[in-house]
């Protein structure tokens, strides 16, 4: 029992979605009106010795109504009323000269051959309604009160308001009714040629995609739409799926849950906020929208730093100060940068300790003597031998004289000194001078020897 119940469920609702998903085709709704036309009758006489009838014109009037089957075929029953004439022209004939009053059903058969031609047949039955004729013996009863006949004809504009038509009437059974011995019979015959004018009807135009806005206003006539998109759907401009009236980037494809806009990109740095992970720092895609890193801190990305994980200096390309010759002393302050050295010399080799002693002087004077250029001459072997070193020579008087004449003349004892290295081939750039006058005595002023010390240029290596 539950499944045919079920079943019975499921048809229900698809004849309902059906019913409310019908699409209309272009068609013609009932339609009615009156008509009115001119005939052109005369009887058609058969028989042994028939009767000749002359064609005398005759009126209809009437209403009709026409029911559309498809949009080629329609049924029109009609109501028409007609007073027929007839005249003979031989004598003794029992119907002479004469109105025929009748009421008629034309039952009409419509092929409609476009929107400006139609053909027409069908049969129709006759009510006589009243006879007057010449022969006062002839009245309503020398004819039978029914009749029947078949029509064909065209119709110009069948679904104007106004319509011209035309139709042949051919009379199918005998309308005497006198019971004459005569073999004669008679048969209406009519040509008929009207206007018929429509009092309502209309044609429904189609709609293909049932969204009731017919096809021609519909500018999507096979998509169902919005009367204010003139028939077509919601526009979807940028092809995203999600319509523009809800779309806020209209001209952009976009995701829904961006209200139809792209994925943003809040840094504006091309790499949408979904893939970055540096959404608020402009950075380069293949950092994933990060600024290039600076591993080591020292102020230098890692794409220009050449020691990524040192921190260094610019000028060496992100790198610490260079060691070239891997003595613990960096470059800027190693003056032996390619050759291994020890701080005390500054970065260059260690050297074997300078004896020498003091350069003397005379007395009073910033003369060399013998012995102290021989002193000096160990100094240039010595600086001739160690490229790297440099020497400082200080100056010295006796306490002879004042200050004003000593620190001169003490500065003049070094000068001497370095002149006469310089003359030897030692660069004047790794020699220092200073004289110092009277200080520092090395021995006793008071007796000539010990003057004779204290007037000295001393050395010092480094």
């Amino acid at each position: 029992m539950r499944k045919p119940f079920v079943l019975l469920l499921l048809l229900l609702a698809g004849s309902l979605i059906s019913y409310s998903q019908t699409i209309v085709k272009e068609h013609y709704t009932v339609s009615g009106g009156l008509l009115g036309a001119m005939d052109f009758n005369k009887f058609r006489v058969t028989g042994s010795v028939p009767d000749k009838y002359d064609t005398r014109p005759g009126w209809t009037a009437g209403a009709w109504v026409n029911f559309p089957i498809s949009k080629r075929f329609s049924f029109e029953p009609q109501l028409t009323f007609s007073q027929l004439q007839y005249e003979s022209q031989d004598v003794g004939t029992l119907l002479r000269d004469g109105k025929i009053g009748y009421l008629s059903i034309p039952l009409q058969l419509k092929l409609h051959l476009g929107d400006v031609f139609a053909i027409v047949a069908g049969p129709q039955v006759n009510f006589t309604t009243s006879v007057k004729d010449e022969n006062s013996i002839v009245d309503k009863d020398a004819f039978k009160s029914t009749s029947l006949s078949a029509f064909g004809g065209v119709e110009i504009n069948p679904h104007g308001r106004l319509v011209l038509f035309g139709r042949y009437f051919h009379g199918i059974t005998n309308m005497d009714n006198t019971n004459s011995t005569r073999d004669a019979k008679y048969f209406n015959q009519n040509i008929q040629a009207g206007l018929k004018f429509k009092l309502f009807g209309k044609l429904i135009p189609a709609d293909s995609d049932g969204d009731g806005i017919p096809d021609p206003k519909d500018k999507c006539p096979n998509q169902a739409g919005l009367a204010r998109y003139e028939g077509c759907p919601i526009p979807d401009r940028d092809g995203d799926g999600i319509n523009d009236e809800v779309d806020k980037c209209p001209d952009q494809p976009g995701l829904e849950k961006y209200a139809g806009c792209p994925i943003p990109d809040t840094d504006k740095d091309g790499v949408n906020d979904e893939n970055d992970k540096c959404p608020n720092e402009v950075g380069l895609p293949k950092y994933n929208g990060c600024p290039i890193p600076d591993t080591d801190g020292d102020g230098i990305n890692d794409e220009e730093d050449k020691c990524p994980n040192e921190k260094g200096l610019a000028k060496y390309n992100g790198c610490p100060i260079p060691d070239s010759d891997g003595d613990g002393i960096n470059d800027e302050e190693d003056r032996c940068p390619t050759v291994a050295g020890v701080a005390a010399m500054l970065g260059c080799p260690a050297v074997e300790n300078f004896q020498a002693n003091e350069v003397t002087f005379a007395s009073g004077k910033a003369v060399l003597t013998a012995a102290g250029k021989k002193e000096l001459d160990l100094l240039v072997d010595y600086m001739q031998k160690y490229k790297t070193v440099s020497a400082k020579l200080t100056g010295y008087t006796d306490n002879t004289g004042t200050d004003k004449i000593n620190n001169p003349l003490s500065q003049k004892r070094a000068d001497a000194a370095k002149a006469y290295l310089v003359s030897k081939g030692i660069d004047e750039s790794r020699i220092t001078t200073e004289g110092l006058g009277s200080a520092n005595p090395v021995a006793d002023n008071k007796t000539s020897k010990g003057k004779a010390l204290n007037r000295r240029v001393e050395m010092s290596v480094q």
